[in-house]
């Protein structure tokens, strides 16, 4: 039965692909590509051996999922909780409760959510650069290791990694109309990602903080000709009020807790005392045990979260695969620092920038390993993709000498 339900959710998100390619067939070799090689480590996963990641978390949220859905439908909506570490149990429970249980089932909506992403990613960077930009974003997207694995095992990664492409055709959205629409979806979408991890709500703090301080020079701008604008006086209004409230701690979100908890100095120390722990630990100098130590070691450890493990760090085969994916993100902040001209003068990438350096910030702090760096840092590596893209190489596929 449950092998049964894994082919019949296999053959459903390759279904919904395929009606994807023919509505934009611009981008149907990349769909299929990355659909056949998700498909591939997946049947991997569950016929041949383990693939990397597959036990400890992963095992851990399709375990709950199971449990969670055993009671049935009903009683799992009535016991939500809301935002939770656990949050992709409850999410992949909700089919498991109606259907059944079944691990391929689990992988296969997490396969969706990937083959969305290159979606999103494709479709993001064709309104950000052009189209044959957009179609090296996509290849890009769709043959990237971590991007792909995350894909293919029970872990949170591919859905926050939706929901940020998502908040960010919002962002796109709203910065070339200035409909408050595209807040709306960036928000919501924004708040998506929040679901599965707490710290991804810093990209919806540094987005609205911006959306209110342009929503206030345009108001000014307007009271200085005697008009008004209601849409930005509202905006105004609610942001004031869900300030004044996540200020006076009334808000705790997981992973970052209250705004007190977040911004207490003694706190943060902790986190990088405790985050720095285990085989794969970062090196203990990077613990900060001062206010004046994380002041100058947090852009360390942000370096740590997106390059680690270095070439130095190096003690067994798994962190020298860890190395090989840091190199990657080497490749393509190299490729962003030569393209940082134009991303500073274009507006959109210009936020798109600040809000990726405010999660490596955040990140930095609260991570002290190599291997969730490389889990977290792939939450938001479309960012650096979306950020370095014009400097990308093309890949092509030939067919009749036509370039795709």
């Amino acid at each position: 039965m449950a092998s049964l339900l894994g082919f019949t959710s296999l053959a459903f998100v390759s279904l919904l692909t395929y009606l994807l390619a023919i509505r934009y067939p611009d981008i149907s070799k990349v769909l299929f590509v990355g659909l056949i090689l998700r498909i591939f480590l997946l049947l991997i996963d569950n016929y041949i051996f383990s693939l990397p990641g597959s036990d400890a978390d992963a095992e851990s949220f399709e375990g709950f999922a199971k449990f969670l859905s055993k009671d049935g439908f009903f009683y799992l909506i009535s016991n939500f909780s809301g935002p939770d570490p656990y949050f992709i149990s409850y999410f992949i429970a909700i089919p498991y409760s109606l259907f059944g249980v079944s691990v391929m089932m689990a992988q296969s909506i997490g396969l969706l959510f990937g083959i969305g992403s290159i979606f999103l990613a494709w479709s993001l960077a064709e309104k950000l650069w052009n189209k044959r930009i957009a179609n090296t974003v996509g290849w890009v997207v769709a043959l990237f290791p971590t991007l792909i694995l995350f894909s293919v095992i029970v872990l949170r990664e591919v859905y926050i990694c939706f929901f940020i492409l998502l908040a960010l055709h919002g962002l796109v959205g709203w910065v070339k109309t200035e409909k408050f629409k595209y807040v709306i979806l960036a928000t919501i979408s924004f708040i998506g990602a929040t679901f599965f991890h707490g710290a991804m709500i810093v990209g919806l703090i540094v987005f609205i903080s911006i959306v209110a301080f342009s929503s206030l020079r345009r108001c000014i701008k307007l009271l200085k000709n005697y008009r008004i604008n209601l849409s930005f006086i509202n905006f105004l209004i609610l942001f004031t009020v869900a300030s004044v409230t996540f200020l006076s701690n009334k808000i705790s979100v997981p992973y970052l807790g209250t705004f007190e908890q977040g911004s207490n100095i003694e706190i943060l120390l902790q986190k990088t005392y405790h985050a720095t722990a285990g085989e794969a630990s970062w090196p203990k100098w990077t613990i900060a045990n001062s206010p004046i130590e994380l002041l100058y070691k947090a852009p360390i450890r942000s370096m740590y979260v997106i390059f680690s493990p270095f070439p130095w760090d190096v003690t067994k085969i798994k962190h020298f695969i860890g190395m090989l994916d840091g190199l990657l993100y080497f490749y393509l902040t190299i490729l962003i620092l030569l393209n940082i001209k134009t991303i500073w003068n274009d507006r959109c990438l210009r936020i798109i920038l600040i809000i990726l350096l405010a999660y490596i910030f955040v990140f930095g702090i609260g991570v002290g390993n190599f291997g969730t760096g490389i889990r977290h840092r792939s939450k938001f590596v479309v960012m650096f993709i979306l950020l370095a893209a014009p400097m990308l190489k093309r890949v092509i596929l030939q067919k009749k000498n036509d370039k795709i």
